[in-house]
């Protein structure tokens, strides 16, 4: 179905109606109200591609109503093979990083996106950048602020942020999803450890005990290449490092086991090459998903200081 004959709505959706109707065709009952007094949009279709499941995100809007909130999509981790939007790494969930996240103001949406063997590279990329405009589309309802939409991930995920941001491969190629009239484009990133040069990943051996997806002989990013055309160097965020890119928070743990903390020292290297507007924190002794980490609320807290200083 082609984007441009698609139309969504956020508006209370208690019964199916047919499949011409794309994301409003998939119901979903109204909000509730979370822990910390925010609304749950829980288990609610963005982009549903014939052939493939739906993709679903969950909304969390802190209050007040009535005035728009700062948006971060969080895109999960997981080696591209892995994970879901319902499942933090443990050791980020135990320290409540998007609870904290509310806190500050910012309404957070954990997306889903087909993994490696379901789409391939780049159906996770255009997955991504279907749930930036479809946000943006429903921004009106929801008490969203269109122009501060931040996309912010850990591992993988940071990886995919990254490349929606400055990727200029898919440039005039078809979108997935809704709204096509909406702009993909984030005001910041936030990258967490995510792996950036995957010629170099590719070509050493990490350790392969991870909190995310505990013990595993597979290679995610060679995974990620035998479902993709594109080459190690396209599948590298490094590689679209220009001028005009977001702003763009960096940061990795000095002992990072699973992506080695020479992909971040890179990337910001480029970066600041080119005259770009990035921070870069790094954090001594610590892991992946910030192990050892002295205080991981500190790290979300120096994320969160960057976004309120550039957006």
């Amino acid at each position: 179905m082609n984007a441009e004959h698609r139309s969504a709505t956020l508006a209370l959706n208690l019964v199916p109606g047919p499949l011409t109707d794309g994301t409003a065709a998939f119901p979903h009952p109204p909000p509730t109200r979370g822990r910390l007094g925010e609304l749950e949009y829980d288990n609610i279709v963005f982009s549903c591609e014939p052939g493939y499941r739906p993709l679903f995100l969950d909304l969390r809007v802190p209050g007040p109503r009535g005035r728009p909130h700062p948006l971060i999509i969080w895109i999960h981790g997981g080696g591209w093979i892995y994970g879901s939007r319902r499942r933090l790494p443990p050791h980020l969930f135990d320290h409540g990083v998007q609870d904290q996240m509310l806190d500050a103001g910012y309404a957070v949406a954990a997306v889903d996106y087909r993994l490696a063997r379901e789409a391939g590279f780049p159906g996770m990329l255009l997955d991504v950048k279907a749930a930036v405009r479809w946000l943006r589309g429903q921004a009106g309802r929801v008490d969203l602020d269109p122009e501060r939409v931040v996309l912010w991930g850990e591992s993988s995920g940071g990886h995919l942020a990254l490349m929606a941001a400055m990727c200029t491969a898919l440039d005039g190629a078809e979108r997935t999803g809704e709204h096509p009239e909406q702009s993909e484009a984030p005001a910041a990133v936030v990258d967490w450890y995510g792996p950036t040069d995957l010629t170099t990943m590719s070509q050493v051996d990490l350790g392969r005990d991870s909190e995310e997806v505990g013990r595993t002989e597979e290679r995610p990013e060679a995974v990620l290449h035998q479902h993709s055309a594109w080459t190690y160097a396209e599948l590298s965020a490094t590689t679209y490092v220009q001028r005009g890119v977001p702003p763009v928070f960096v940061a990795h743990g000095t002992a990072g086991q699973i992506v080695a903390i020479g992909h971040s020292r890179e990337l910001v290297a480029r970066l600041r090459a080119v005259g770009a507007t990035v921070d870069y924190l790094e954090i001594p002794g610590a892991d992946h998903v910030w192990r050892d980490a002295p205080s991981v609320p500190e790290i979300v807290a120096e994320s969160l200081a960057f976004l309120a200083k550039v957006l």
